[in-house]
């Protein structure tokens, strides 16, 4: 009888940047691996753990159906792993208040530390649960893509001149994201970044979308900035299609799906040491999460020849096909969660 695995995700839709965008593929590298895998997504009846589920493996923290299946699971004594995805980690951009952090001390301490095991992107965010002691048991589980899917999607990196060169950062639109910071750098980088336009596409937080739109236009900038939306993979490959570089400028922890993508693509990837995916130093340039460290490293990657930029996507390509297609990586999910039943 296989082991079957129930996936919980905060989302169903493939957004920028959402969980869902990859999880299709794991579960179709994890059926040729003989594990069952099924996601459950809000909005979800009950908080009963079908009886089928051997292990439950929560994506992300922080939402109600994340709380409540861990507490069921909990109570069921079915082994749940937890992948907080930054949401544990305190920083300006997650800063929590008293009832938050009674919260912890009353429920989520309780839920998290019921976890047969929590995962972390990243060593970054490894050492900081660590730190806090969040749980015994903590390993770095990166994520991964399907790269036969974006295999002969066409890209602009390396390919077009300017003007038409293009910045590309797709995901949520948030401070956290470093939308401000990537604005503010790319002002500060003056007649490098003359001929690069930049595209901001992703789904709204809010109103943050408004008022970045409002600050471009103050300072008269909206020739060359570009608000869109990406709520589908194939809008997201659109996208790439006409990017030259791609940008995560994250400020906190978060999560690299659309770094995989951009990277499956042959898109020259920067991104900041929050969401930079473990594997894939060198073929990609990394930078702290502030605003200098990233205009010096965007800086160096503008002034770089077309044939440069075209070599080091392409470098990023085959070193992410060999460490984070499923094909690969899910042999380290089959076997936690073996590990884990």
């Amino acid at each position: 009888m296989s082991l079957c695995v129930l996936h919980i995700v905060e989302s169903a839709d493939p957004d920028a940047g959402s969980i869902a965008v990859c999880l299709a593929g794991l579960h179709d590298a994890l059926a040729a691996r003989g594990l069952q895998s099924v996601s459950i997504a809000p909005p979800a009846d009950g908080v009963r753990i079908p009886d089928g589920a051997d292990v439950v493996h929560i994506h992300g923290w922080g939402y109600e159906l994340a709380h409540r299946m861990s507490a069921a699971a909990l109570e069921a004594r079915k082994p749940y792993i937890v992948s907080p995805h930054g949401a544990l980690t305190y920083s300006p951009y997650n800063r929590p208040t008293w009832r938050d952090r009674l919260r912890f001390v009353w429920r989520t301490r309780r839920l998290v530390r019921g976890a047969a095991c929590v995962t972390a992107l990243n060593a970054l965010e490894e050492q900081d649960l660590h730190a806090r002691r969040i749980h015994p048991h903590i390993r770095v589980l990166p994520y991964g893509l399907g790269f036969s899917e974006y295999d002969g999607t066409p890209t602009a990196a390396g390919t077009v001149s300017a003007p038409d060169r293009c910045l590309l950062v797709l995901g949520p639109l948030h401070p956290r994201g470093g939308c401000v910071a990537l604005l503010k750098a790319v002002a500060e980088i003056g007649p490098d970044a003359n001929g690069w336009n930049l595209v901001l596409a992703g789904k709204d937080s809010g109103e943050w979308r408004r008022m970045l739109e409002a600050a471009v236009r103050r300072k008269k900038g909206d020739d060359r900035v570009v608000f869109a939306e990406a709520p589908t993979v194939a809008a997201q490959l659109a996208r790439l299609a006409g990017a030259s570089v791609f940008v995560a400028p994250d400020l906190h922890i978060g999560l690299p799906v659309s770094i995989m993508q951009a990277v499956a693509t042959g898109v020259p990837v920067i991104a900041s040491t929050c969401v930079a995916p473990p594997g894939l130093d060198g073929a990609i340039r990394v930078c702290g999460p502030h605003r200098e460290e990233l205009r010096e490293t965007l800086r160096s990657v503008l002034k770089l020849s077309d044939e440069s930029r075209r070599v080091m996507g392409e470098k990023a390509r085959t070193v992410g096909r060999a460490v984070f297609d499923w094909s690969v990586l899910a042999d380290q999910y089959a076997q936690l969660y073996r590990e884990m039943a």
